[in-house]
């Protein structure tokens, strides 16, 4: 059995070679690359432990523009 790789640029353009396979009576099949080894395992990031502020305080500074 032959086997053909396409890269349609654009859904119409895969739609149409879709049903030129079709008229032609090719058979065809989806194949995906992603991920095709092994499922990717999610690991979540560890991040640096961030210094909490100082709350701050807006009523400390008196108006100036009265």
């Amino acid at each position: 059995m032959e086997s053909l790789i396409v890269h349609p640029k654009n859904q119409m353009e895969l739609n149409a070679l879709k049903g030129v396979m079709k008229d032609m009576g090719i058979r065809y099949e989806k194949f995906h690359t992603r991920n095709a080894k092994a499922p990717q395992k999610f690991e979540p990031k560890t991040s640096a432990k961030k210094e909490t502020k100082p709350a701050r305080n807006f009523k400390d500074k008196p108006k100036t523009d009265l």
